[in-house]
């Protein structure tokens, strides 16, 4: 049998891969007799339940006994010995738990049987400091939750929170909201690009149970925490499943938002009534499992298949709309002050650069007001409209006239439709398990999934002519697992797998669409791409125009054209020895990372953007199709689809040390290797600022190789580049961290039978995402802009047919000599992987009625957290910095947008050759944790089954958490880092949570009612309540204010910093955010629906104290809303025969249709937007102030933790057999 182990393992060694620990547990325990003394030499069975396959033990000389390598799953334990009774228990294995069945054995004939009931082994954790919760599969399949995603039953666990993103990201507490394991059957499900686990999931009818290692696991599990799922087996007898669900619109609730809008609604030319938010969800599919045919049971399988219609819509809530007379050149309802100038080229009394068409006095009489360089339209013309214009603002939808809006800006004050959508998903799951014989069994999982259709997202933003996103993809995954038994002692398990996802994401239409459907003509369309390149035809999305000071047509962003494929493929080997006291385990486990993302080769502006600047002075060019301020394009350097990947290697040895039958002492020691991502074609760019090449230049741009510098802008070359080999780091431009020891200690006290004080303290690294690098390295140093001005207009109307706005004209940004424009991150080359210290102590006891309540204090310390820093920013000053235009005269950055930075201002930065954005990221943040955590759980006895927790909860750091990645946020003051040490994000300080499930104790197969009619029992009978629900209090928000025209060009606004990197949240949501001063209470005054007082901020600091100010907003100082939800399930039980079961019923969920206001978006508290002007004397001046009418208000509802933001019903029908 060796050689077939042998063979087995060099076959997986041969797919290479990682494995994520085992899934396999362990039954331990010691037999006594009644006095307390040990039973050595006793006889004990451990039956498999499913399949009643059993193994045979005998324990040692002090009475102990372990059966290890067992699958998840029931067991029965049975003790015989010489004088005693023959005593049988119960025990629980939940994944890799180890599960303490001691037996007390009574005097007696052996043919006398001993059944200890209601208790199971494996109530409370007794040998080890883990802090774990499972939920099994009933509860899965029972508890109302609004999805059948896996991952959303996380949020039941008083150790994971909701994340960044909304419902569906998870935030990890005492860690980030990155970094946890995420398995399948112990092959990894997460990694690639984002950290995040796949869609990779089996069938909830196939899964056994969902584990959690939140706090201080063996050296066995990588991650900060580690998240299993296991899929159920195939036992002796067939089983199988048939279900249907549905959630419909008809049934729900409307959302506060929806009130809101619909309260403040009027009819529309395309739409007369209120969009009422309209879904159908529809999910089908069953399962069936049992012996296989002939296999001598000793060969068992598992199979599902289930297909989801989920017809819904994207709702769009704008206020960014313009209104519609706008479209057409009609600014009469726009206050005088802001109405838009008229261009110097239509004017009759025009020198320079005049348009061939001018006003006639009849027209500046009817149209115009004012007089001179005052001179503002009324209307345009419509003689003077461009048909490409016009063609463009097509793309705007049409509203009623009579709609309100802000007579400043032109921009709705509401606006509203639904876009609806087809997403399909088609899932299915094979399980095989077979046992060669006691000592050999082998496993094997696939499951394939593909969803089709329709994303719930524009494809651009906020414009619904664009439509919907579509999207495709495709899911494999395979787990193998082969587990020999040398002896009972010695056990080696071999794992491997894959897990591959296929993903694209596009528009509905190419840029050759585009401009077809606007006006261009084919000799046009060849003019722009000559400039822009031919290339750029082909990608989905459309040429972006920046125009006026509502919604822009934006380009579609790096989602308009993606692909986004993971591939993960896994090897792991661990071997387990008992021997005396110790039971050892030791292993490696490797996996190997791929990932390919169109982020990259979305970067910049390859598709083109046409600038007229954001006022109505631009949009008023532009409805003419005068030439632009400005375009922008990627050079001739352009990069395509980022290909990269990486290795996790893991080793670990764990003993478990039994000091005393009532102690154990755990060590355990993890080291990990986690190598750089390197890119296939190695198109990654780093700088180096210690060292430079040329004299004149301060540092050196590092590239992997030679074959880098074709793709790359040759003003990188200019500058000074140097292959990785001479900079003495490998390909992926970072080092190795070589430092990853993970000592783990922890000791576990019984100090009864019921009751164990554990604790324990661990190190723990957080697994690896290509976001970081792929951002900093491999995308920002390629798709350099190119930026021209002077070029020609829109072709038609008063211009000639054959030309662009992307013809002629003079390169601005992007001259060989001008390294100012180049875009690149200084990444440390021993930047090194955080480091999270884990600690707890915990009290638990088992009471009766299977119920168990733990006490626990736990807490972690964070350390080399990574944030950012641009490495060219200058520390906030009143000196000026980019005032001046090209002719060296004061520029005017609000209406001509027309400043530079002149060579005295770049003299003043660190790297005065490069520009701003020089962001570097190093392990400066910090952070701590402490809670306290009380939980309750009763496994299921007599028709209960619950569990509660309450977390209390103090967590700081000054890290910025900026979502699932492997580089840090921005630091909002870089001169001073220790200046948000503060709350950390996306927590709240109180959480409760709770689910369970409960047989009402009446009917046929209940407590009362046994002998009742059938037609009571089929009214009154066989009824189940299910529940979940959560409170917790509001999480932490920092105001900011947006500035609209900060790093226009060479102008950079507040402070004068030189740089746009100035982030006032950190998160990368937005550059050029500013925090405000605080004069007042945010908490006073508030009238309706406030939850903050908008008038306790005021504007930012404009000189050298933009940071410092004693009254600049703190990180999070804010506190948001709490909130809870709770669903409920009802559901009727219908007995067809013994095995055969019908349920209909139906989960309410938030039943009580309670507003969820805790949002974790950070516009919740953006307090507005403006402009940065200039005065006569060249100062600094907020101008356009535009206040968020939605600042700190409780008007919308928001999903939370898998609790739906208004009522809704799933119905349910479910047959069993």
């Amino acid at each position: 049998m060796t050689g077939v182990v042998f063979a087995t393992g060099l076959f997986l060694l041969s797919i290479t891969g990682y494995s994520q620990g085992t899934n396999l547990g362990t039954i331990r325990g010691t037999v006594t007799d009644p006095n307390g003394a040990t039973i050595p030499n006793a006889a004990v069975q451990v039956t498999d339940q499913a399949t009643g396959i059993s193994r045979d033990l005998t324990t040692d000389g002090q009475g102990n006994y372990e059966a290890a390598a067992l699958k998840p799953g029931t067991y029965k334990v049975t003790v015989t010995a010489p004088g005693f009774k023959t005593v049988t228990v119960d025990a629980v294995v939940s994944g890799s738990d180890i599960v303490r069945a001691d037996v007390k054995a009574e005097l007696g004939e052996r043919s006398e049987n001993v059944l200890i009931s209601g208790v199971e082994a494996g109530l409370i954790e007794k040998d080890q400091p883990v802090i774990a919760g499972t939920i099994n599969n009933r509860q899965l399949i029972e508890i109302p939750r609004d999805s059948r995603d896996i991952y959303e039953y996380l949020y039941l666990n008083p150790d994971i929170t909701q994340g960044p993103n909304g419902d569906g990201s998870f935030k990890y507490i005492g860690g980030q909201s990155y970094g946890a394991s995420f398995s399948l059957d112990s092959q990894r499900t997460n990694g690639g690009i984002f950290g995040e686990p796949t869609a990779s999931q089996p069938s909830l009818e196939t899964i056994g149970e969902l584990t959690v290692l939140s706090k201080n696991f063996t050296a066995e599990y990588s991650g900060i925490a580690n998240i299993r799922v296991e899929t159920k087996r195939g036992g002796k007898e067939y089983h199988g499943s048939l279900f249907y669900n549905n959630k419909n619109s008809a049934l729900a609730a409307e959302t506060v938002q929806d009130k809101n809008a619909e309260a403040a609604f009027i009819p529309q030319p395309d739409l007369q009534t209120f969009p009422k938010s309209n879904f159908n969800l529809n999910e089908a599919g069953g399962s069936v499992s049992g012996p296989v045919p002939f296999s001598g049971q000793k060969t068992f399988f598992l199979l599902s298949y289930e297909r989801r219609w989920d017809l819904g819509a994207a709702h769009l809530r704008a206020s960014n709309i313009p209104s519609s007379p706008l479209l057409v050149g009609d600014f009469s309802g726009i206050r005088a002050a802001n109405r838009p100038l008229v261009p110097d080229a239509i004017k009759p009394t025009c020198t320079m650069n005049c348009a061939s068409t001018r006003l006639t006095p009849a027209e500046i009489a009817n149209n115009t007001t004012g007089s001179g360089s005052s001179q503002r339209f009324i209307s345009i013309p419509s003689r003077f409209l461009n048909p490409i214009a016009l063609g463009i603002v097509n793309y705007y939808p049409r509203t009623n006239p009579a709609t309100p809006f802000n007579n400043r800006n032109g921009r709705l004050t509401s606006f509203v439709r639904n876009i609806p959508g087809l997403l399909t998903r088609d899932l299915s799951t094979l399980r095989i398990d077979h046992d060669f014989s006691q000592n050999d069994k082998f496993f094997a999982v696939y499951n394939f999934q593909v969803v089709a259709g329709s994303q719930r997202a524009l494809a651009v933003s906020p414009l619904p002519a664009f439509g919907l996103r579509s999207q495709h993809q495709t899911n494999h995954t395979l787990s193998l697992s082969y587990t020999h038994l040398f002896s009972n002692s010695v056990v080696n398990e071999v794992r491997g797998g894959l897990n591959f996802q296929y993903l694209f994401r596009r528009g509905n239409q190419r840029v050759q669409d585009f401009l077809s459907s606007v006006g261009f003509n084919q000799d046009e369309i060849g003019a722009y791409a000559s400039v822009v390149g031919s290339e750029s035809l082909g990608l989905a999305g459309q040429v972006a125009f920046t125009m006026a000071p509502f919604s822009q047509i934006p380009n579609g962003g790096r989602s308009i054209d993606r692909k986004l494929d993971q591939k993960l493929v896994t090897f792991g080997d661990s071997l387990s020895w008992t021997v005396g006291n110790h039971s050892l385990k030791a292993g490696a486990d490797f996996v190997k990372n791929q990932a390919v993302d169109g982020f990259s080769l979305n970067r910049g502006q390859p598709r083109g953007l046409v600038s007229y600047g954001g006022n109505f002075n631009g949009f008023a060019r532009f409805l003419i199709g005068l030439p632009p301020t400005s375009v922008t394009y990627v050079g001739a350097t352009r990069r395509g689809n980022l290909d990269v990947s990486n290795w996790e290697d893991g080793f670990f040895i764990q003993d478990d040390y039994k000091i005393s039958p009532k102690v154990t002492l755990n060590l355990g020691l993890r080291y990990e290797i986690i190598t750089p991502f390197v890119e296939m074609n190695d198109l990654m760019v780093n700088f180096d600022p210690l060292i430079s090449v040329h004299p004149g230049f301060q540092g050196r741009f590092v590239v992997p190789s030679e074959k880098t510098l074709a793709r790359l802008d040759p003003r990188f070359i200019s500058y000074g580049v140097v292959t990785a080999k001479e900079a003495g780091v490998g390909r992926g431009l970072i080092k190795t961290d070589k430092n990853n020891f993970a000592p783990r200690v922890g000791v576990a006290w019984r100090i009864t039978d019921k009751s164990v004080i554990r604790g324990g303290y661990g190190i723990y690294y957080p697994t690896s995402a290509a976001q970081g690098m792929r951002d900093a390295l491999a995308t920002n140093a390629f798709n350099q802009s190119v930026r021209k001005m002077g070029t020609l207009g829109l072709p038609g109307g008063i211009n000639p047919r054959g030309i662009t706005p992307f013809s002629g004209g003079t390169i601005s940004v992007g001259d060989p000599n001008d390294f100012s424009s180049l875009a690149a991150n200084a990444i440390p080359f021993n930047l090194q992987n955080p480091r999270i210290e884990q600690f707890n102590a915990t009290f638990e006891r088992e009471f009766r009625g299977n119920l168990a309540l733990r006490v626990s204090y736990v807490g972690s310390r964070q350390n080399g957290l990574i944030a950012g820093r641009d490495l060219n920013m200058i520390p906030p000053n009143n000196t000026p910095f980019g005032i001046l235009n090209a002719d060296g005269d004061q520029c005017s950055p609000v209406d001509e947008e027309d400043c530079v930075v002149s060579p005295q201002d770049a003299a003043r930065r660190p790297f005065p050759l490069l520009g701003d954005y020089l962001a570097s990221y190093g392990n400066t943040g910090r952070g701590h944790s402490h809670a306290f955590q009380v939980e309750v759980n009763r496994r299921f006895a007599r028709g209960l089954t619950f569990s509660a927790s309450y977390t209390l909860l103090s967590q700081k750091t000054d890290g910025i958490d900026s979502g699932n990645s492997t580089l840090g946020g921005t630091l909002y003051n870089q001169f001073n880092t220790n200046n948000d040490f503060s709350r950390d994000s996306f927590i709240s300080r109180h959480r409760f949570v709770a689910y369970g499930i409960y047989e009402l104790p009446y009917g046929h197969e209940r407590m009362y009612g046994k002998s009742i009619s059938k037609w009571a029992d089929a009214v009154a009978g066989g009824w189940d309540l299910t529940w979940n629900m959560f409170a917790k209090s509001g999480t932490g928000f920092t105001p900011w204010w947006q500035c609209n025209n900060c790093s226009d060009m060479g102008f950079f606004g507040p402070g004068n910093t030189g740089s746009s990197f100035v982030d006032a949240i950190g998160d990368f949501g937005q550059s050029n955010t500013y925090r405000p001063l605080v004069i007042g209470d945010p908490y006073a005054g508030l009238s309706g629906d406030q939850f903050f007082n908008p008038a306790a901020f005021a504007l930012p600091p404009l000189g050298a104290d933009l940071f410092d100010n004693p009254a600049v907003a703190k990180r999070n100082f804010l506190t948001g809303p709490g909130t809870w939800g709770v669903n409920l399930g009802v559901h009727k039980f219908f007995r067809i025969s013994e095995n055969k079961r019908l349920e209909v019923g139906a989960d309410f969920n938030n039943v009580f249709n309670h507003p969820l206001f805790s949002p974790l978006d950070t516009g919740f508290a953006l307090l507005g937007d403006f402009n940065v002007d200039l005065d006569s004397a060249g100062h600094l001046v907020i101008v356009d102030v535009n206040q968020n009418p939605d600042f700190g208000r409780n008007n919308i509802s928001y999903t939370q933790e898998g609790i739906d933001n208004r009522r809704s019903v799933r119905l349910r029908l479910r047959f069993t057999f």
